[in-house]
C-alpha cells in the first residue's frame, strides 16, 4: 500500500504537530506501508529525506490579509505540485488545513482517494477569534476580524462540504468531532476515531521526588495565541479559591502567557503561578521529578466540544506522571483501572476544586507503581505503533469493501 501524507504547515524547526506527523509516517512504514510525507513550507528549503520531502511555498511578506493569502498560496502550491508530478498512490493522508477553492479542486481531482484527519470542530475554533479579539470601532480590528474570522468562515461555508463530499472518509479525535464532521458533510463521513498518540520510547519514566503536602502542577502551552480552550483560567481561579494547607503551585511554559500572568496578579497569587518561555526537553526531563501533577485541557467546551484527545496527556502516561483534565477522552475516560493515573473533572466553566484534587491525589499510595503502570498502558494503548496498526487494518477493510462494491 502506498500513501502520501500531506502536511501543509511544516518548517525547518520541527513543531510538536510536525513531530506527530513524522511519528505517524514512521509507524506506518514499520508495518510495511510505503508512506512518504509531503511537507509544504515557506522556509527556504526544498530537499528530500527518507520519510518526507520539503516542498517550497512562496512566502507572502506584506500587504493586507497576509495570513489568509499565505494559506491560499500553500493550497495553490499543493494543487500545482500534484498537477505537475501526478504521483501514483493508493491513498493520501491529509491533516485538514482549512477550506479553500484550491483544496476543494484538489479533492475533486482525486475523488475518494484522500482521507482527512480532523483534530477540532473547525468553525467553532474559528469563532474563538471573535471572543479573544472583540470587534472594535477601528480599522485594525475590522481588518483583523475580516481576515481571521469572516473570511475563514466564508471559506468553510463555500467549500467545506465539497471537500468532505469528495474525500474518502474522515478521521477524528473523538465522537464529538466525528458528529460535528458528519453534520458538516451531511453523510456518514467520519469512519474512524483515531486520537492522539505518543512515541513512548522518546520519553523517560520520571524519577519521583515528593514532599509532604506539596502539589506542583505543570502545563506546557503549545499555542502561540491566547488559546482560551486550554482553560487555565479555571485552574488559576481554583488555586486562588483553595484554603487548605497544601502548597499548590502552577508552572506554565510556553508563549502568550500574558493573560495567565495578569489573572494571577489580579487574584494576588503571583507567587503560586510561575511562568516561563519554551522549555527544552532535556530541561523538562530534569524538572519533571519535582512535578506532582500534569494538567490537561479544561476549556474545550469553548470549542463546542466535550470530548477530545490531547498529545500532552499521552506524554504524561509515557513519563508516568498523574494528571487532571476537564473533558471526556475516548482512550482514557471510564477505565476504572486508571483511577490512580488521572482524574476527570467537569467540562464546564466552573473553577477547579482543589479540595477534590488533593483528596484524589492523596489516595495514590504508590507513585512509583503508578508511574510504571501508566508507562505500560501507554505502550499497549497509546503508542503511535498501536494507533497506526489500527489505521492500516481499517484501510485494508475499507479497500476490500470498496473493491467488492465496485
Amino acid at each position: 500500500m502506498k500513501i502520501y501524507y500531506v502536511f501543509t504547515s511544516a518548517g525547518l524547526k520541527t513543531s510538536s504537530v510536525q513531530q506527530k506527523v513524522l511519528n505517524q509516517i514512521k509507524s506506518l512504514k514499520k508495518y510495511g506501508v510505503d508512506c512518504k510525507g509531503l511537507f509544504f513550507t515557506t522556509d527556504n528549503v526544498n530537499d528530500e529525506h527518507d520519510d518526507f520531502q520539503f516542498i517550497s511555498v512562496p512566502k507572502i511578506k506584506k500587504g493586507w490579509f497576509r495570513s489568509f493569502r499565505q494559506r491560499r498560496a500553500i493550497h495553490k502550491t499543493l494543487l500545482n505540485w500534484f498537477n505537475k508530478n501526478r504521483p501514483e498512490f493508493d491513498y493520501i493522508y491529509c491533516r485538514y488545513p482549512g477550506a479553500s477553492f484550491e483544496l476543494a479542486k484538489w479533492l475533486k481531482t482525486y475523488r475518494k482517494k484522500i482521507f482527512i484527519e480532523h483534530v477540532t470542530s473547525e468553525t467553532y475554533e474559528i469563532k474563538l477569534y471573535r471572543k479573544e479579539n472583540p470587534l472594535r470601532f477601528n480599522l485594525s480590528s475590522w481588518l483583523g476580524n475580516l481576515e481571521f474570522y469572516y473570511l475563514p468562515l466564508l471559506s468553510e461555508w463555500l467549500y467545506g462540504r465539497i471537500i468532505r463530499a469528495n474525500a474518502a472518509f474522515g478521521i477524528s479525535n473523538s465522537e464529538d468531532i466525528a458528529e460535528y464532521e458528519n453534520k458538516r458533510a451531511k453523510r456518514n463521513y467520519n469512519l474512524l476515531i483515531g486520537g492522539d498518540s505518543v512515541k513512548v520510547s522518546d520519553f523517560q519514566i520520571r524519577t519521583i521526588a515528593t514532599e509532604p503536602k506539596r502539589l506542583h502542577l505543570l502545563f506546557l502551552k503549545g499555542a502561540s495565541t491566547i488559546a482560551d480552550f486550554n482553560g487555565l483560567d479555571r485552574v488559576i481561579k481554583g488555586i486562588a479559591n483553595y484554603k487548605g494547607d497544601w502548597n499548590i503551585k502552577l508552572y506554565i511554559f510556553g508563549k502568550s502567557l500574558e493573560n495567565e500572568i495578569k489573572l494571577a496578579m489580579d487574584l494576588r497569587i503571583s507567587d503560586k503561578v510561575i511562568a516561563g518561555g519554551y522549555i527544552e526537553k532535556k530541561d523538562l526531563d530534569k524538572l519533571i521529578g519535582q512535578i506532582d501533577l500534569g494538567l490537561g485541557a479544561f476549556g474545550i467546551f469553548r470549542k463546542g466540544l466535550k470530548s477530545t484527545t490531547i498529545i500532552k496527556a499521552r506524554e504524561y502516561f509515557a513519563r508516568g506522571l498523574p494528571y487532571i483534565y476537564g473533558h471526556n477522552d475516548p482512550d482514557i475516560s471510564g477505565h476504572n483501572e486508571l483511577k490512580n493515573c488521572c482524574l476527570e473533572l467537569p467540562c464546564d466553566d466552573s473553577d477547579i476544586d482543589f479540595n477534590v484534587v488533593v483528596e484524589w491525589y492523596s489516595q495514590i499510595k504508590d507513585l512509583n507503581a503508578t508511574a510504571e503502570f501508566m508507562r505500560q498502558y501507554a505502550i499497549e494503548n497509546l503508542d503511535y505503533d498501536v494507533k497506526m496498526r489500527r489505521l492500516i487494518n481499517f484501510l485494508i477493510t475499507y479497500n476490500r469493501s470498496n473493491t467488492n462494491n465496485s
